[in-house]
């Protein structure tokens, strides 16, 4: 428990001191000038994005536990998913909250192991998605990014996909079939053959971790276009994926510090200002605690239930 609290303590620490090295860079006064110009139609509309692209996300998740063969009514996962993204907001990396999630299908479905694959496989084929929309947009926008940055990042990103495909295979070869490691990866292989065996199956739920990821862009275009990054669509999502790879990193919590650093960097390329693409990417924070905090009442609810 110790060794826990400590390692927390240090995500703590690390989180606040990015945080202090980004803002002393900026001058506050700018800051609050960005906050104050936004207008409440962008906030609202972006705070909209991000409960549909929740509300998505807990569809899929459905989808994917209903071919491991368990079922559970909507409400259970939308419920759950919520739950996790709120948890998310104060836990180390922006997954943690999936944990949640693990515990609360493992009591549904009474297996602590296929609750982890479906979680695990959800997180997968939304990374793949995410992948795949960076991939197109770097293809498209070619010129965006200096050369020295644009074909690393693509590499990087094409690997990545690669290796997600290669947990496809994984089960065909026998030496992932025993042991207490290589065992868990064939059995998690196993199922995510089961999960995309046909076709219909994958490109649906492929499609759906697009579109997942179409409405999270729209909430950071929204807020971009509020506070005055007046950059066209597909700047966001050249720029937007990789600092959401980024925020996986488990040295912050909630990838607060390491998301702006990241998106400071990444649009001073472009020539945009400093001090806005920080109101900017402070703001998409907040606007995912709001829209997560339906998953607190939930979890209060529950608490409270016998």
């Amino acid at each position: 428990m110790t060794k826990i609290r400590l390692q927390y303590a240090l995500k703590i620490s690390v989180t606040a001191l990015l945080l202090f090295l980004i803002f002393y860079s900026i001058h506050p006064q700018e800051v609050l000038e960005a906050v104050t110009a936004i207008s409440p139609g962008h906030l609202l509309l972006a705070l909209f994005a991000q409960l549909a692209c929740l509300t998505v996300a807990a569809y899929r998740w459905q989808l994917i536990v209903n071919r491991l063969g368990f079922k559970a009514p909507f409400a259970f996962y939308l419920g759950s998913y919520f739950k996790g993204a709120f948890f998310n907001q104060g836990l180390p990396t922006s997954i943690g909250g999936d944990g949640v999630r693990v515990y609360d299908c493992a009591k549904m479905i009474g297996s602590a192991e296929d609750a982890f694959f479906g979680v695990f496989i959800d997180r997968v084929i939304g990374l793949a998605g995410l992948l795949l929309l960076n991939i197109a947009a770097l293809l498209l926008n070619r010129t965006l990014l200096p050369t020295h940055i644009y074909y690393p990042l693509l590499l990087i990103l094409i690997a990545l996909a690669t290796g997600l495909l290669l947990l496809f295979f994984l089960r065909k070869f026998s030496f992932f079939t025993v042991g207490r490691y290589l065992g868990f990866l064939g059995r998690l292989s196993e199922r995510y053959f089961q999960v995309y065996s046909s076709l219909p199956a994958l490109t649906s739920q492929l499609g759906l971790s697009i579109l997942i990821h179409l409405l999270s862009m729209s909430t950071f275009f929204l807020l971009g276009q509020g506070v005055g990054l007046n950059f066209p669509a597909q700047v966001y999502l050249v720029m937007v994926p990789p600092v959401i790879l980024l925020t996986l990193l488990p040295i912050s919590l909630a990838g607060w510090g390491v998301r702006e650093g990241a998106m400071v960097a990444f649009f001073l390329l472009i020539g945009a200002e400093k001090s806005r693409v920080l109101t900017f990417s402070l703001l998409y924070g907040f606007v995912s605690v709001i829209a997560s905090l339906p998953g607190f009442i939930i979890f209060l609810r529950r608490k409270k239930t016998p």
